[in-house]
C-alpha cells in the first residue's frame, strides 16, 4: 500500500503535487520545531528542579545566585541573574543619596524596581520559549485548507474530464478523485501532529511561566525582606 500511495503522488497532476510540496515543507518545518522545542522544554524543567532544590537551602542573594550559574536553559536563572544585578545597580544608586544606609523608602523604591525587572524578564522568557510555536499554528490551520484546496481541484479535474470525453467511466474521473484524496490525507497528516504538539508544548511552557511568575514574587520577598534588616 505504501508503494502504491507514493505511486499515486509521483503520477499525480502537476497542480497537485505543487500543493504536496508545500505541505511536505510545513510538515518537515512542523516537526524540525516541535523536537527542537521538546528537547529545550525538558531541558528548562529539569534545570529548574535542581534549582529549587538549590534555592531552599541558599541562605542569601550570592548563594541563589551561585545555585543557577550553571544553568542555560532555565528561564529561572536569567530571572536569578537579572535580581542580583537589579539589586547590585539599585543598591550603588541608594548609597549615594542616602549616605550607604538602606531606608524604608529605598527599601520600597528596590522592591517595585526589582518587580517591573522581573516582570520583562518573565515576559522576555515566555517569548523566547514559545518562539516559533506560531509556525505550529499557522501549520495547524493552513493545512487542512491547502488539502480542501487540492480537493476541490481534483474533483474539477474530473469533471473536466468528463465533460470532454464524455463519458463518466471510472477510468476518466480516477486520476482527478486520486489527486483530490490525496491532498486531503496528506493536508490532515500534516495538521493533526501540528496540533498536537502547539497545544502539549503550549501547555507545558504556560506551566513553567507560571513557577517563574511566583518565584520571582517569592525572590523579590526575600531581597526585600533582607533589606529591611540592613
Amino acid at each position: 500500500m505504501g508503494h502504491n500511495f507514493i505511486d499515486k503522488i509521483i503520477t499525480a497532476s502537476p497542480e497537485a503535487q505543487f500543493i504536496l510540496l508545500i505541505l511536505g515543507v510545513l510538515s518537515v518545518m512542523s516537526w524540525m520545531i516541535m523536537g527542537v522545542k521538546y528537547f529545550n522544554v525538558r531541558k528548562a524543567e529539569r534545570e529548574m528542579t535542581v534549582f529549587f532544590a538549590r534555592f531552599r537551602k541558599a541562605r542569601d542573594l550570592e548563594q541563589i545566585h551561585e545555585a543557577g550559574r550553571e544553568m542555560v536553559k532555565s528561564p529561572i536563572a536569567a530571572l536569578v541573574n537579572v535580581a542580583v544585578q537589579e539589586v547590585r545597580q539599585l543598591r550603588r544608586l541608594i548609597a549615594k543619596h542616602d549616605a550607604g544606609k538602606l531606608s524604608f523608602d529605598s527599601t520600597l523604591m528596590m522592591r517595585d524596581s526589582l518587580l517591573m525587572a522581573m516582570e520583562r524578564t518573565v515576559a522576555e522568557q515566555g517569548e523566547q520559549l514559545r518562539s516559533y510555536l506560531v509556525f505550529l499554528a499557522i501549520t495547524t490551520m493552513v493545512s487542512p485548507f491547502l488539502g480542501l484546496l487540492g480537493t476541490v481541484w481534483g474533483i474539477m479535474v474530473a469533471f473536466l474530464d468528463i465533460a470532454a470525453r464524455g463519458s463518466a467511466n471510472i477510468s476518466v474521473v480516477a486520476p482527478g478523485i486520486a489527486d483530490a484524496l490525496i491532498t486531503t490525507i496528506v493536508g490532515l497528516a500534516v495538521a493533526i501532529p501540528a496540533v498536537v504538539g502547539y497545544n502539549y508544548l503550549s501547555n507545558r511552557i504556560r506551566r513553567i511561566m507560571d513557577k517563574c511568575n511566583n518565584f520571582s514574587l517569592e525572590l523579590t520577598g526575600i531581597i526585600y525582606k533582607s533589606s529591611l534588616n540592613l
